[in-house]
Formats: C-alpha cells, structure tokens, sequence
C-alpha cells in the first residue's frame, strides 16, 4: 500500500499555474535539530512532488552557491550553516525563506545523539547554525517556522509551499504527505524519535544551554540579540587540554594559559565583553591578560589582580565574521608561588551593529 502511494504521481489542477510566481531559489535554514532534520527532508521530498527537473543543493559553513554547478530547473538550497556570502547573495536576489528554530533542549539532546558528544561539545555547532540562521530570519524574505507550528500534515506542507510563492488545493497537499509517508502522525511525535531513548538533561545542563542559547533564540528575529553567556562548564583547562574546569584553579607555577575556549558563535557586530572571575587572598599582585579571538583579536584586557573576591571586568569585542568559532583565553604573565583563581562566566551584552551595516543586520 504504502510503495504504490509513494509511486503515484500528484496530479496539479494547473501544471504551470503553482509554479508561475516562483521562479527563483527555494531556500531553507536552520541549525541543527529535529525540526530542521525532518523540514529539509519533507520539503525536498514534497517538492520532488511538484516541480520538475528539481536540483537539491546542501551548503556547509563556508560554501557558496556561486561554487554550485550550472543547473536548467529550479534548486532547493538547505543549509545548517548558511554563511555570510551565501546570506547577502540571497538578499541581492530576493530569494524567499524559511528557518527552522527548534526548541534549544531538543536540539542539543539531538545533536548529541547523531555525534555521540557531551552536551557543552553539542552546543558549539547549534550556536554556528543559530547566529548564521539570524539574519535570514531578520529579513521580509524569511519566514520562522517554530517546533509548535499548528495543523495538519498538509497545512503544515502549504504553509510551507505558500512562502515560496507556490499554491496548492488542500487535496493535493494531503496527496503529497499521503505519498512521502507523513499523514496522520503528529509532527511533534515525529520530532521526538531521534531522542526518545535519551535521558533528560540535567537542571544544570538545561540551564547552561538557556545562558549560550537562549538570548539569540529569544531574538532570533528582532533587530537586537540577547544577552549571551558562556559559563565555567562550557570552557576548557589550560593545564589538561580538552578538561573541564574546576571551580578553583591553582595558579602554582610558570605564566600560562588558565581557560580557554569554548569555541561559539556571535552575530556580527560590537560587544561588550564581561569576564568574571574571583581570587584568593594570597594572589599576592599577578597579571592576567584576557584575549577574544576567531580568525583575528576580537578584543582584549590586562588585568592586575590585588586582592581576593569576585571581580568583573570589562573589554569591547569587534565580531565581523560570525562563520567563525571564538576562543576566549585567560592568561597569567608570571610564574606564582602560590594564589587560586575560578572563572565564572564570559557574558557579551550591549550590542551595536558594525558601521558598514545597516542597523537590523547582525
């Protein structure tokens, strides 16, 4: 039953009229997770359906679609990373399209469940398809579409098709989903099979992944991100490379990398950077310099530690390539004898947009 479904061809009420108005690009983003694992898979499989000739292209963080072969139909272009370049080349064009924004718990338990990896480790490429869906998601071009999307499966298909211009009856709608196997499943239901079988996260890990992730989810479409925060469990110790850090550090020994890490993402853009970080009693007068930097210095501070406590400290951070991962490190300047240190978190707030950008591009 279900292989001669899937064999049926959709029978148009006008072959040519669905896709008169769309005569460009079909482009969807994301980042990973469920819903955008499934929405590239139900868009490529619908539009198979409906427009011949169809040309599926899948761009990773430094791909463009310039690099792409020649190609006479139309192309439906997916990408979990979508880069900067890809990004204005879609604007210049007018290309329509849609994000995918999951929910940030689902899509770290389902990232860990594809690469095998901690939680902290699942965040890293979440954060990259996150910041570099956000400018898409800021543009009349795009359209958001959330995990709690509302309707059937073929509402879901023609809300989908609608923003790329192309309309269809609701009975070829259900005939589409009939064929690619998607009709009377819930799509939460379908969302959830990837991580059914994994355990909870934490409160702890929940509330880690609402401090990297949740500012720039929240915001994902507004002209100003959320403030982000990356706390002590998402860095790295400079004594045992690939460590997690400990509350407190002995800083006993020659000058050094302390943190360092974690190794996300931020829109484009001017920052205010804010390290937090406490000291013992005996620190006894040390140096530290703390550095931001991708594939250049972001930005940077000399700190002069006196006296024991908790301290914040402040530096401007210049972000203009958001394709890129950044490495925050913690530095002492000279040997101690003694002295402990514990960082607490690495928070960027106050954002501006970069002179060469118009005010709601991140």
């Amino acid at each position: 039953m279900l292989l001669a479904a899937l064999n049926r061809p959709v029978r148009l009420c006008d072959a040519a009229d669905p896709l008169r108005k769309s005569d460009m690009d079909f482009v969807a983003v994301g980042y990973p997770s469920p819903l955008a694992k499934w929405a590239f898979l139900f868009l490529e499989q619908a539009l198979r359906r409906i427009v011949p000739n169809l040309s599926v292209v899948r761009l990773d963080r430094f791909d463009t679609l310039a690099e792409q072969p020649e190609h006479a139909g139309k192309r439906l272009v997916l990408s979990m990373f979508p880069n900067p370049a890809f990004a204005e080349a879609c604007f210049r064009s007018g290309r329509p399209c849609l994000v995918f924004a999951d929910d940030l718990v689902e899509s770290v338990r389902h990232t860990q469940a594809t690469h095998r990896i901690s939680p902290y480790a699942a965040l890293r490429p979440i954060s990259a398809g996150l910041v570099l869906a956000r400018p898409f998601a800021q543009t009349d071009l795009g359209k958001v579409i959330r995990r709690d999307i509302r309707g059937t499966p073929a509402d879901i298909l023609r809300i989908f098709l609608e923003h790329f211009a192309i309309d269809i009856s609701s009975d070829i709608a259900e005939d589409i989903c009939q064929g690619i196997g998607f009709e009377d499943v819930s799509l939460s239901a379908k969302l959830r099979q990837d991580t059914r079988d994994l355990p909870e996260p934490s409160d702890a890990d929940r509330d880690v992944i609402a401090q990297v992730l949740g500012g720039l989810h929240e915001n994902l479409g507004q002209p100003t991100p959320g403030e982000v925060t990356w706390p002590r469990q998402c860095f790295l110790l400079g004594d045992q490379p690939n460590s997690a850090v400990p509350v407190a550090i002995d800083l006993t020994g020659r000058a050094r990398i302390i943190f360092y890490g974690p190794y996300f993402h931020l829109p484009r853009g001017y920052w205010n950077a804010r390290v937090l970080i406490g000291f013992s009693r005996d620190i006894r007068g040390m140096p530290f310099s703390i550095e931001a930097h991708s594939t250049e210095l972001l930005g940077k501070a000399r700190v002069f530690a006196e006296l024991g406590g908790i301290f914040e400290f402040e530096f401007a951070a210049r972000v203009a390539k958001p394709h890129e991962p950044i490495e925050i490190r913690i530095m002492s300047e000279q040997g101690a004898i003694e002295g402990h240190m514990g960082l607490i978190s690495v928070g960027f707030r106050d954002w501006r947009p970069l002179s060469d950008d118009p005010a709601s591009t991140a």
